[in-house]
C-alpha cells in the first residue's frame, strides 16, 4: 500500500468522523458521504445533499497543468539530506458540493451551511498530525502534520434563486513524508 493510500484513508477516516459520526443527527451542515476519488454517481452528484471527495494531489489539474486559478499541485522532494533520506510535500485536495436542492435554505442559510462544513474540513485537516502512519514496504512515514501555511481554500456559490443554493467548496493542503533513499 502507497504512502497515498494510506494518507488517504486516513483523512477518510477523520473527516467522516468531523462531518458526519460526530455530528448531531439534525444539524443541517451534516454531511451525506465522505470518499476517495471522485463520486462516479454514488450517489448522484445532484442527489447528494453534502458530498465530500478526497484527492491525491488536485484532480483539476492534469500533468501540473492547472484548469484553475490555483495552479498546479504536484507532490515533489523539498529535501534530501546526507546520509540517505528524502523528505516529501505530499499535497491533497478535499472538494465539497452543498447542493441545497430539496431542502430549499434561503440566501443566509445555505452560505452558512456550506461555511460549517468548509470550517468543519479546514479545522479537521489542521488537527491532523499523522503520526504513526507509514508505508510498510517502503518505510516512508509522516514526519511533519498538515501544514497551516499550505492550506488554500475557495469556496463559490453556483447556484442560486429560483431553484436553489448550490455550493463549492475546494481545500489544498500539504504534509511532509519521509523515505529512506539510497545516494
Amino acid at each position: 500500500m502507497s504512502i497515498h493510500t494510506v494518507l488517504l484513508t486516513a483523512f477518510q477516516a477523520a473527516l467522516q468522523a468531523a462531518l458526519i459520526t460526530n455530528v448531531a443527527v439534525d444539524d443541517v451542515a451534516k454531511a451525506g458521504i465522505v470518499v476517495i476519488g471522485p463520486l462516479q454517481g454514488d450517489p448522484d452528484p445532484d442527489a447528494g445533499r453534502i458530498t465530500v471527495t478526497i484527492h491525491e494531489n488536485d484532480p483539476d489539474t492534469f500533468y501540473g497543468i492547472p484548469s484553475t486559478m490555483m495552479g498546479a499541485w504536484d507532490d515533489e522532494v523539498i529535501e534530501i539530506e546526507i546520509g540517505g533520506s528524502a523528505t516529501w510535500a505530499r499535497r491533497f485536495s478535499v472538494k465539497a458540493r452543498c447542493l441545497l436542492v430539496n431542502t430549499q435554505e434561503g440566501r443566509d442559510a445555505a452560505q452558512a451551511i456550506a461555511a460549517t462544513v468548509r470550517m468543519r474540513i479546514e479545522k479537521t485537516l489542521l488537527n491532523f498530525t499523522g503520526f504513526g502512519l507509514h508505508e510498510d514496504v517502503t518505510g516512508e512515514y509522516v514526519s511533519l502534520g498538515v501544514l497551516s501555511d499550505s492550506l488554500r481554500g475557495a469556496m463559490i456559490q453556483a447556484g442560486g434563486p429560483p431553484d436553489s443554493y448550490d455550493y463549492y467548496i475546494k481545500i489544498r493542503f500539504e504534509l511532509q513524508t519521509t523515505i529512506g533513499v539510497t545516494l
